[in-house]
């Protein structure tokens, strides 16, 4: 629970909002990272306190949620904030993210709501620069950053791997390949994580939330983010609307050029959904070994099965050795440790 100085300090928030009264306060299930939640009621008003000491993230937080609001977006609004203590009071978006939605019809997957997110996809890549300031870009460093998660945290430390130097150089031109197709797409900005448990429904539209990392990126990022969402298998008919929609989108407007056909596009869609999907191997992975949140390990099935997919129907794009390395090697490995992680 909050201590006695936030809650003297959220007290005063609310006091200076106009809201009074002795609030009642829950803790919040978050995300991955280190920041913690809680649901703040006064009768029918409700607010969320974010307790995070990054004080960094938390600026590029109420900047993004700024810059969001000014395009049409909705996401939490921060009413007050202390960078001192890491404390933020926003707005309430509710408890229904959009993988709750799609649980509830597993049979019918909302298409109207995903293909709205998709417009609120084009608003953001639309942001004028001058309204971002404090985020960066998806530069060569954070490309090898990430790349790195999966080799270290993947490939070395969840599954121990000793490569030749022959599939060594297999990764080497991969990543290079990836970089490439990160580089030649427009750069718009980006949500990064733009997947079914960062998407809340109030009554009335789709919420962006967890947008603190957001930087200039390749135009394919968020849309690969939920057609090949990480917690969530949509159905393949539904993954290519999605895709065809959103490039009629691009096209329409302006971000696109005419010389950026189909083909083209679904290259870049299918790179960047692999440089996206090895990562999250990786994150999943230092989840689990390193932060504890063994919950992880459940999701990697799914991701595994995306990477499966993206290099079935695509093998024309990846250099050689890529899908003997992770048909015959790194595949089989992943399954096989997962099954004896599963069995203890």
């Amino acid at each position: 629970m909050l201590t006695n100085e936030a809650l003297d300090w959220l007290q005063q928030s609310l006091a200076y909002l106009a809201v009074q009264g002795a609030p009642e306060v829950n803790s919040v299930v978050g995300d991955a990272s280190s920041r913690a939640y809680f649901r703040v009621h006064l009768g029918k008003r409700s607010f969320i306190f974010c307790l995070s000491s990054d004080v960094d993230s938390n600026k590029r937080f109420r900047e993004v949620s700024a810059a969001l609001e000014q395009v049409g977006v909705m996401a939490p609004l921060v009413f007050a904030f202390d960078d001192e203590r890491g404390y933020m009071l926003m707005s309430d978006m509710g408890d229904t993210l959009l993988s709750d939605v799609y649980e509830m019809n597993v049979h019918r997957q909302p298409k109207a709501i995903i293909h709205r997110a998709l417009t609120d996809l084009i608003r953001l890549a639309q942001i004028p620069d001058p309204l971002l300031t404090l985020t960066g870009s998806y530069d060569g460093a954070l490309l090898a950053r990430d790349f790195g998660l999966f080799e270290h945290w993947c490939l070395d430390q969840f599954l121990g791997l000793e490569l030749s130097g022959e599939q060594q150089q297999v990764l080497v031109t991969l990543a290079s390949l990836l970089a490439k197709g990160f580089e030649c797409q427009p750069q718009v900005w980006v949500h990064r994580d733009f997947h079914c448990r960062n998407l809340m429904l109030t009554d009335d539209d789709v919420a962006m939330i967890d947008f603190q990392d957001m930087v200039k990126g390749p135009v394919c990022y968020d849309l690969i983010s939920i057609v090949y969402d990480a917690y969530w298998q949509l159905p393949h008919d539904q993954q290519a609307a999605l895709i065809s929609d959103y490039y009629q989108q691009l096209m329409q407007s302006g971000i696109l050029g005419d010389e950026v056909g189909v083909t083209l596009f679904q290259s870049w869609v299918a790179q960047t959904a692999m440089q996206r999907l090895l990562k999250i191997l990786g994150i999943f992975c230092r989840l689990a070994l390193r932060d504890g949140k063994q919950q992880y390990l459940s999701d990697l099935p799914l991701v595994i099965k995306h990477v499966d997919d993206v290099i079935a129907h695509n093998l024309d794009l990846w250099p050689e050795g890529v899908v003997e390395l992770w048909n015959e090697t790194i595949q089989p490995a992943l399954k096989a440790k997962l099954v004896s992680e599963t069995s203890h």
